[in-house]
């Protein structure tokens, strides 16, 4: 068949040529090299990728060099004109002195906060250079000494390093009992300089603390530079007794504010009050926040009495919270139960509420006939406070008690029948600030006053005829209406009024007419009461 292959015609021992493919050779043959010469060219090549590592190496570190030259003089270059930049700021063109007098306001005006408000100068020191030699070369301004957990012990030890001889030590916000270990390592520092210190300011300590700070002030040297004491209680019924100078160191103390405080060491001991208080001229006590949890440590007048017998030079008293407790009506028991205190320049009482309990007794028992300053401020409320008008008056006589008194705050303190007594009470008064309900009632009263020389139906002294100056607080929009008409009904009889302060918002429509009726005439100037805080 035509289809059948025919294997007659190939050998019978020669293989197929289709079962043995030809496959090409798996690699070509080359020169054959000695391993010598291989092993030579490998070297070379080592050396030479050496070099160029070394070379490259070299080219590094010149850059390194050259970056840091470029580095340095960058540096320079920045510094340079830093410096000329703040020879052209104009604080830089401030003398020295008066650089140190800002630095001073700003040491003085910082408030208890964060740690960097408590080393206000140590931060000014960090500022520049120059001001780092002003601020170390001026003792003045490390004298003020916080002592907070916010501050380390270095810092303390660095302010007495650089203070001057007297320091204003406040110890504050001490009130875990946990920190016990902390504040006795800040309190051994800061006494080492315990005989320098001027004034010490005591607040928000809790009890273990408070009681470990009196007993090493009591043992510790004497506090023979003390000029003011501060103590304000932690809660309320804390008290604190003042550790004062010993009986044979001579007592230097000016100013007492204290909160709570504690006579008991002192009020068996006449002649050791005598001499703690001798030269003492600024009297205040407080009472925490009124709270009748208080009501143990409140002075009885017969010790109070005492007290002020020993302060002969007495020129302020403030009282706050109602811290005097009174067994009996001063008036009742005749003159030997007044207090005098001849020379009292200023007497400022703010009980706290609107109805305290011995406010009448405490305006009634001082006489002080050369006050220039009565400051009487109640709670705001849409109400009026305690009436005392008629304590302001001899009971004999019917003149006025404090007939001197120049300058008179009032808050809260009149009704619409009592303000023209207030004016009688005070006759020579030219500075008067008003504020909360009062500012309704005197501009009536004064937009009332008669100008007949011949009209003898009022007292002697029935208006502030001296009034130079009128403070008015917290005024409400109707209030305005007649403050208003008081300044035009002034204006048309001929008299410039005295010179008006409002202390508001200055946001406010109503001060346009305030304006406008002043007519050119009057002094109106608006104060902001939201911008101090």
């Amino acid at each position: 068949m035509s289809h059948v292959l025919s294997t007659q015609a190939l050998p019978s021992d020669s293989p197929c040529q289709h079962d043995q493919p030809r496959l090409p050779p798996l690699y070509y043959t080359r020169p054959h090299r000695s391993s010598v010469q291989v092993l030579e060219e490998l070297q070379q090549e080592v050396r030479g990728l050496e070099e160029w590592q070394n070379s490259l190496e070299t080219e590094i570190q010149q850059k390194q060099e050259q970056l840091q030259r470029v580095t340095t003089f960058l540096s320079q270059k920045v510094t340079k004109a830093k410096e000329l930049q703040n020879l052209l700021a104009p604080i830089s063109r401030l003398p020295n002195e008066m650089l140190l007098a800002i630095f001073e306001e700003l040491v003085c005006s910082a408030t208890p906060g964060d740690g960097k408000e408590l080393c206000v100068a140590m931060w000014i020191s960090h500022v520049s250079r120059r001001w780092r030699v002003v601020a170390v070369n001026s003792p003045r301004l490390w004298r003020r000494i916080w002592v907070a957990p916010q501050v380390a012990p270095r810092v303390l030890a660095m302010y007495i390093s650089r203070g001057s001889s007297l320091f204003d030590v406040s110890f504050l916000d001490w009130r875990d009992r946990r920190e016990f270990q902390r504040f006795d390592s800040a309190l051994e520092k800061i006494l080492l300089s315990s005989g320098q210190w001027r004034s010490l300011s005591i607040s928000s300590m809790c009890d273990m603390n408070l009681s470990h700070l009196s007993s090493k002030l009591t043992s510790g040297s004497p506090l023979s530079m003390l000029r003011h004491i501060s103590f304000r209680a932690f809660r309320p019924g804390q008290t604190y007794s003042i550790p004062f100078p010993k009986m044979h160191d001579p007592s230097a103390l000016k100013t007492l504010d204290a909160e709570n405080f504690s006579l008991a060491d002192l009020a068996s001991n006449h002649a050791r009050m005598t001499q703690a208080f001798s030269k003492l001229t600024t009297l205040t006590l407080r009472r925490y926040n009124n709270d009748g949890r208080s009501l143990r440590i409140m002075m009885d007048s017969s010790v109070f009495r005492s007290m002020l017998h020993c302060i002969p030079g007495l020129t302020t008293l403030a009282l706050y919270g109602q811290p005097l407790r009174f067994r009996g009506d001063p008036t009742s028991e005749g003159e030997s139960a007044l207090v005098s205190i001849p020379q009292l320049q200023t007497l400022i009482l703010r009980p706290g509420v609107l109805k305290p309990r011995y406010l009448h007794q405490t305006v009634s028992s001082i006489h002080a006939p050369s006050l220039r300053h009565f400051e009487l401020v109640f709670p705001d409320s849409k109400i009026s406070g305690q009436n005392i008008v008629e304590h302001l008056f001899d009971s004999r006589t019917k003149r006025a008690r404090f007939p001197l008194v120049s300058t008179v705050v009032l808050h809260n303190a009149s009704n619409s029948s009592t303000a023209l007594s207030f004016i009688n009470a005070f006759p020579y008064a030219s500075h008067v600030t008003i504020g909360g309900v009062d500012v309704g009632f005197f501009p009536q009263v004064l937009r009332a006053r008669s100008y007949d020389p011949y009209d003898c139906t009022y007292p002697r002294f029935p208006y502030w005829h001296r009034l130079r100056r009128l403070t008015l607080r917290s005024t409400k929009s109707e209030t305005l209406r007649v403050v208003r008409e008081w300044i035009a009904d002034e204006l048309d009889r001929g008299h410039i009024p005295p010179t008006l302060i409002m202390e508001r918002p200055i946001d406010n429509r109503d001060l346009s007419l305030l304006y406008h009726c002043s007519r050119g005439y009057a002094r109106v100037e608006v104060v902001d009461p939201l911008a101090n805080k």
